[in-house]
């Protein structure tokens, strides 16, 4: 039996880290503060991806369909194989159509005591006429965890609520709360699409961007997330894009997108 438990955890405070994901190590380390060194030292967890509180679509391959509301606060169940990637591409296709995808496929940036840090939500202006002036969205962080010893799984909740990821957690940043948790067996669930595939098609994913024709108008009513100074638009790019961009990325004088 190998087991992996899913954590989804709600930022409460602006979090001042990697701009595009939490780091395995930073969720490593902070665990390593709440449970004893013998339990720590199996313990492994993969990098936090960034998650909209935002209905959402399941995609064709999940094993589940239809619309959800809020479908990146919580944790579906994860019966298949193509269930356990749900929430851990940034771009965000489960997102509807109808959504600011344009807008919710990165973090508002604010200034904090001279650091650059990812805002905890967002808050979005609506166009005149709207039923609400303003929309705001809840970030949160999705991880899974492996460990070598089978008994160490799963984490009780008094250990992963409360935990503080990466820097100035001395003044409250960084914090969140646990909003969910969910033990997979990998065993148990269906690989049919995998089995019956006779090629596969590898998707190499960059979240840096360096230009990008979206958001277009189509018609659809404009989102604009209050207090902006950037956007930067997650696309999915083919391995030889993702080779040209990372190259002309390396070569870059910044990172930074305009």
């Amino acid at each position: 039996m190998t087991r992996i438990q899913q954590v989804q955890w709600e930022l409460e405070m602006d979090y001042i880290g990697h701009p595009y994901y939490a780091s395995g190590n930073a969720i490593h380390h902070a665990l390593g503060q709440h449970i004893p060194h013998d339990v720590h030292q199996h313990l492994h967890a993969s990098h936090g991806m960034f998650v909209p509180g935002q209905f959402g679509t399941f995609p064709e391959e999940h094993s589940q369909s239809g619309i959800r509301p809020y479908l990146g606060s919580g944790l579906p169940d994860v019966e298949s194989y193509d269930d356990l990637f749900l929430m851990r591409n940034p771009a965000h296709r489960w997102l509807l159509d109808s959504r600011p995808r344009d807008v919710l496929n990165t973090h508002d940036i604010r200034q904090q005591s001279g650091h650059p840090a990812l805002s905890h939500e967002t808050i979005m202006g609506k166009p005149e006429g709207a039923r609400k002036q303003q929309q705001t969205t809840k970030w949160y962080i999705n991880v899974y965890l492996h460990a070598g010893d089978p008994d160490t799984l799963p984490l009780g909740e008094d250990v992963l609520d409360g935990l503080q990821f990466e820097g100035k957690r001395n003044y409250g940043y960084g914090i969140t709360r646990l909003k969910d948790t969910l033990v997979v067996d990998l065993d148990d669930l269906d690989y049919s699409r995998l089995e019956d595939g006779e090629a596969f098609i590898v998707e190499v994913t960059t979240p840096f961007v360096l230009e990008s024709e979206y958001p277009k108008d189509r018609g659809r009513e404009r989102w604009t997330a209050t207090g902006r100074t950037a956007r930067r638009v997650v696309d999915s790019l083919g391995q030889p894009c993702a080779h040209q961009a990372l190259s002309r990325l390396l070569a870059a004088p910044s990172h930074r997108t305009p």
